[in-house]
């Protein structure tokens, strides 16, 4: 069974990618039992409890507990997608943390599979983040420099590689290995970029009632010299707009309840958004998906 690993910075992008596999390559989200799980996985994550229940923790190392947010499976394909949410960019040691571990597991696993029904035989990384002020190559070769060594092994041997079609993509190794940066094409910006316009043209109405009520309640420096400073507050009202247009169907949730619950978003209207496509297009590539 072939494996995606998605390390994503923010719960709310997690909702994203849980929208574009359902509708994009029809792999939808699912619960199982550790037991259930494919091996390593099923032994990794029961460990990993038992672990983290036997220490004496406070409720702040809560984000140290590294299990995925999502697990995302399609029968046919026999394709299952772990999202993992990291808390921000700058917290990478979850993600090594769980590499350590997990890597010797998945190389075991091949000669002893336990009691597992069913076995990962590859898997595929793909490290998604916001653009933010900095240029796509700058965020490539920060993730390879970060994540060059897990352990004591070297995880990635090469230089990531832009993608001729897509600037914001990268991989390395044979595809094993992918970074993907999210803003407008040729725009410096953030995954907000790309969700509010969609929402603009699922529900026009709402987004510019939102709009009225954070903009009257909050002052916003978006038009500060400050690069860096101005995109994180473009990102921040954004996030407070779409966050507003969802109170309604879910009272109190958080932006990423209402992108991943809201149902303010067609399917139509997702897979048609050109961003989501340059997205949708590299996934593809990477995994040899047939996009439906």
């Amino acid at each position: 069974m072939p494996s995606w690993y998605f390390v994503r910075d923010h719960t709310h992008d997690v909702a994203f990618c849980r929208l574009m596999f359902k509708y994009c390559f029809d792999i939808s989200q699912i619960s199982w039992k550790f037991s259930e799980y494919p091996a390593p996985f099923n032994d990794l994550f029961k460990t990993s409890m038992e672990k983290h229940a036997a220490q004496d923790m406070s409720l702040d190392m809560a984000h140290k507990f590294f299990l995925p947010d999502k697990t995302l499976y399609n029968e046919n394909r026999k394709l299952l997608v772990l999202l993992f949410n990291t808390g921000g960019k700058n917290k990478t040691d979850n993600p090594k943390i769980f590499l350590r571990n997990f890597l010797p597991l998945l190389e075991q696993s091949k000669i002893f599979r336990g009691d597992a029904k069913k076995i990962v035989n590859n898997c595929n990384y793909l490290f998604l983040y916001d653009r933010d002020h900095k240029e796509p190559s700058s965020v490539f070769s920060w993730c390879k420099n970060k994540f060059s060594q897990i352990g004591d092994d070297i995880f990635i041997s090469e230089d990531f590689i832009t993608d001729d079609r897509n600037n914001l993509a990268a991989s390395c190794m044979e595809k094993t290995v992918g970074v993907y940066v999210f803003s407008k094409s040729d725009s410096l910006g953030t995954l907000e970029d790309i969700l509010l316009p969609m929402f603009e043209s699922a529900q026009s109405e709402l987004v510019s009632k939102a709009k009225k009520i954070i903009d009257s309640a909050f002052a916003w420096k978006t038009e500060q010299d400050n690069a860096e400073n101005r995109i994180a507050e473009i990102a921040r009202r954004k996030k407070a707009i779409i966050t507003t247009m969802g109170q309604r169907e879910k009272p109190g949730s958080s932006m990423n309840v209402v992108v991943d619950q809201g149902k303010l978003i067609s399917k139509e209207i997702f897979t048609q958004n050109n961003d989501v496509k340059l997205f949708v297009n590299f996934v593809a590539s990477l995994a040899v998906l047939r996009i439906r």
